[in-house]
Order: C-alpha cells, then sequence, then structure tokens
C-alpha cells in the first residue's frame, strides 16, 4: 500500500471514528465561532457552519482539504513540522501566541484570525478541534476607534489605572508642546502643574472605585502644565472603559480653553466698562446739564420781558442745545441699555405684533404698508423684537422722499430663523454705507440733522445679543434698500437663559 493510499485509509478511518461520535459533532456544530476537526496529516475532518461562512468555502469543498491550503504562502513550508510537535505534545492551548495570523478565504483573502487548539482522542489515534475567531470586526473597531481619537478635533488621551499615558492624539501634543513619543508610557503627572501631583494618585484611585463617565472639576478652574512651564485653562471629560485585556482604562478628553477665558475677560471689561459709562451718563452728566438749564431760567427770569432780543436769541439757542444735550444722553442710555437680553419670553403672533407698531407710527396718507407673512407664531421675547421692527419701518417710513410710496414687510421660515424683510421703494442708501450706518451716531447722508443716528445701531445691537443678525441691501430692480432681519424662532440656552 503506497503513501496516497495510507493516507485515504487513515482519513476514512477518522472520518468513521468522528462520525461514530455524534455528541462530538452536534458540539462542533453548536460553536460560537468557526470550528473544524483536523487530524494528524492536517486533514479536515469535520467543519461547522461558522467556519464555511467566515472562509468562504462549502462544507463539501473544506471535508479532506488540507489545512496548509488555507495558510498564507509563507507560512506552508514549516507548518506541517509545527504540527508534527504539537501532535507529540497535544495540549489545549492558543495558537501563535502573540503573533498576528491569517487565513486565506476562498477568494484569496487573507483575513486576521485568532485560532484555538483542543486535542480529542478517538481510540488509538488524536485528533485536534481547532476554533477559529475572524478577528476583522474587532480590528476594524479597533482602528476605528483609533482613527476617532487621532482625528479627534480636541486633545485626547489614554490612560490606564496607574496613571500612565498610553494613547495620546495630535491635538492633545500640540496643545501640551510634547512629541507624542515624549509622552507615550509616562505618568500622567507630566501634564499637571507641581501643586496637584501630591493629591493627584488619591483623586485617580478615588474615580476607580467608582468610575463613571463625567467632567473633571466641575466649579472649579482646570489648568494643566505646557512642556514650557506655563499653566493653561482646561476643561476634562473623562470616560472609563475595559481595553481587549480587561484592564481598567480611562478615555480623557482635553479642551484648551485660553480663547475662551482671553474672550469672557473682554467681554467681562467691556461690560464692566459700559455699566460705568451708563452710571456716568445717567448722574455725573445729565445733573450739571439740569444745573445750566436751572442757571438759564433764573437768567431769564432776570431779565424779563424787556430783554434785547439778540440776548433773548441766544437764550432760546442754549436752551435748544441743552435740550439736544439731554436727548444725546437718552440715547446713550437707550443703546447701552438694548444689550441686556430681555428674559421675559412668550408666543409670538407675528401680525398682532406689527398691528402695535402701525399703531405707534405717523403713516403718511400715501404710505402704503404691505405684509407677506408665511409665519404667524413663534415664541421668543416681544419687546426686543418689536423695536427692532418699530425703528426699520419708520426709518422706512421717515427718509422716504416722495409722498407715495410702498413699503413691503415680509416674514418667512428659513432653518432656524425667522427672515424678515422691510423693503421700500424710497432713495435708497449708497452702497459704501450700509456697514456704516448701523455704527452709533451714524445718520444716512450728512445734511441730516433731524435724525440721532441711533436706531440702527440700537437695532443691531438687540438683533445680535439674541441670537440673530441684520443686513442691508439695494434693491435690484426698484429703488430704495432693503433691510433683512434673522431672528431665531427656537430658544436656546446661550441667548434665552
Amino acid at each position: 500500500m503506497n503513501h496516497t493510499e495510507n493516507t485515504e485509509s487513515s482519513l476514512l478511518l477518522s472520518n468513521k471514528n468522528l462520525m461514530e461520535n455524534t455528541f462530538l459533532q452536534e458540539l462542533v456544530s453548536c460553536l460560537p465561532m468557526g470550528a473544524m476537526v483536523v487530524n494528524t496529516e492536517a486533514r479536515i475532518l469535520f467543519v461547522n457552519d461558522s467556519l464555511t461562512e467566515i472562509l468562504g468555502y462549502s462544507a463539501t469543498e473544506l471535508l479532506g482539504m488540507d489545512i496548509d491550503f488555507l495558510l498564507p504562502d509563507e507560512l506552508r513550508s514549516n507548518h506541517k513540522h509545527l504540527m508534527s510537535q504539537y501532535f507529540s505534545r497535544p495540549r489545549k492551548r492558543q495558537m501563535g501566541a502573540g503573533q498576528a495570523l491569517h487565513a486565506r478565504r476562498k477568494d484569496g483573502v487573507l483575513i486576521p484570525i485568532e485560532i484555538g487548539l483542543n486535542p480529542i482522542e478517538q481510540g488509538e489515534h488524536t485528533l485536534v478541534l481547532a476554533t477559529l475567531i475572524d478577528l476583522t470586526p474587532r480590528l476594524r473597531a479597533n482602528n476605528m476607534f483609533q482613527r476617532s481619537i487621532q482625528d479627534a478635533p480636541h486633545g485626547v488621551l489614554v490612560v490606564d489605572e496607574n496613571g500612565i499615558i498610553r494613547v495620546t492624539n495630535t491635538m492633545l501634543c500640540e496643545c501640551f508642546g510634547y512629541r507624542a513619543e515624549e509622552l507615550l508610557n509616562q505618568p500622567l503627572d507630566l501634564l499637571l502643574p507641581e501643586r496637584y501631583r501630591h493629591h493627584h494618585g488619591d483623586l485617580r484611585r478615588s474615580f476607580h472605585q467608582n468610575p463613571m463617565p463625567r467632567m473633571m472639576g466641575v466649579g472649579r478652574d482646570l489648568t494643566a502644565l505646557h512642556k514650557d512651564g506655563r499653566e493653561f485653562p482646561v476643561e476634562i471629560g473623562l470616560s472609563p472603559f475595559e481595553d481587549e485585556h480587561s484592564n481598567n482604562m480611562v478615555f480623557v478628553s482635553l479642551l484648551d480653553i485660553t480663547k475662551r477665558k482671553r474672550m469672557e475677560q473682554e467681554l467681562r471689561e467691556i461690560n464692566t466698562n459700559l455699566e460705568e459709562f451708563t452710571y456716568v451718563a445717567s448722574h455725573d452728566l445729565r445733573s450739571p446739564l439740569r444745573g445750566i438749564a436751572d442757571l438759564l431760567e433764573w437768567v431769564k427770569e432776570d431779565l424779563g420781558p424787556d430783554a434785547l432780543p439778540e440776548v433773548s436769541n441766544n437764550l432760546d439757542r442754549i436752551d435748544i442745545r441743552i435740550q439736544r444735550m439731554e436727548q444725546l444722553i437718552d440715547n446713550l442710555l437707550t443703546y447701552a441699555r438694548a444689550g441686556k437680553k430681555d428674559a421675559i419670553t412668550q408666543q409670538i403672533d407675528i401680525n398682532v405684533l406689527l398691528d402695535n407698531v402701525f399703531e405707534l407710527l405717523e403713516i403718511p396718507e400715501g404710505m402704503h404698508l404691505e405684509r407677506d407673512i408665511q409665519i404667524t407664531h413663534f415664541i421668543s421675547t416681544w419687546v426686543p423684537l418689536e423695536t427692532v421692527m418699530r425703528n426699520l419701518i419708520s426709518n422706512a417710513i421717515k427718509h422716504h422722499d416722495t409722498k407715495v410710496g410702498n413699503i413691503l414687510i415680509r416674514c418667512i421660515v428659513e432653518n432656524n430663523f425667522c427672515h424678515f424683510s422691510i423693503c421700500d421703494d424710497g432713495p435708497g442708501i449708497p452702497a459704501a454705507a450700509h456697514e456704516r450706518i448701523f455704527r452709533l451716531f451714524q445718520t444716512i447722508t450728512a445734511s441730516e440733522r433731524g435724525g440721532t443716528g441711533i436706531g440702527l445701531s440700537v437695532s443691531r445691537r438687540l438683533v445680535e445679543s439674541h441670537g440673530g443678525r441684520i443686513s442691508v441691501e439695494a434693491n435690484q430692480h426698484q429703488r430704495g434698500v432693503t433691510f433683512h432681519v434673522w431672528w431665531p424662532r427656537y430658544l436656546r440656552k446661550d441667548n434665552h437663559d
């Protein structure tokens, strides 16, 4: 009997022994991973459905196949020797521990796998139950995890239970001024100011005793230590998880908030200056002005009705200037207060709001006001929106240069905003002045004496402080301009807190 006949005989005998063991077949079939039974000649005797799905072969194609056919080319030459060593001392173990193993699918693609070996005694014969797990989903998930860390727009660290940095990303390295190799396998204390390091170990152990996702140091200003020795403000989020080896790890997200803190400080300074200005305008300017007005009245009384016409005229001119100065102070206070949000929110009916605006305006007989309102109700603050609409509509009426005119007020839904537009057919505004007119005390023309130049600046301040925006553009097919106001139609914490 030649070698081929011996192999076939051994295969038939092994198959016969295996077929007689119904329990073993059922057990292999029920395994939740790919499984096959292999004899000492590396021939496949039995496979389960999971294995055929992983490798892309049918069970018929795999039965009797030399297992070497499923290996990468570079591993085939030595595999028989390794199998011979295993069968000389068969034991339960992982195959290729610590090495990256691959199997060849029917389509030729190599897939990453994990293989467990379990010897089975069948009378005088020893078989091997090989369990196979396709690691593709696990590696794909791990790659996705790694990419999400590296591509995150904020700093990320993965720290083990002992506070050692195991993973970091580019943004974090940029925040601290280190290279990745300078941080990996280093203690997290490297990134902490010296005064925090003594207590950090206790805090870390306390966190691992009750691990849960949370923000670190809520209510406190946290700072981190840059490589150059300077500290900078940060926000830190902690998320515990277990890695593939069941080690307790912590996902640390870190955000450098230096720019935000700087902006907050600048905003506080601006608000402080504005409050000081408001106080000065209310008291230090108005009081002496009232004193001057009182002195002027006393002078008029002292002169009586026989005062010279020139003197009376000059006194009247002084009185007019005092009134203008008082109006200027009122305008400054109006502008200063315009940036403070009206916290009272309510259901707004736009048509009712416009009715209220029209009632308080002097509308010339030849001026026609038209509405096109495509959204009627939303929740917002009434008084600021009404003030903005009144300023824009009254401006369109006041600056119209003919006795007959038309003003169209439209409102449509545009994403998260109510888009208001006030379109007139008046003289228009030069393009160069489109931005300037929203500044404080800026009028449309240099010769314009009746206006205060406060209405549009107040309107922009009100719109922007409530999360909207305002602009003006020249009309394309008629005279005049169109003012646009985008007013939020949903309440937001940052605008309506």
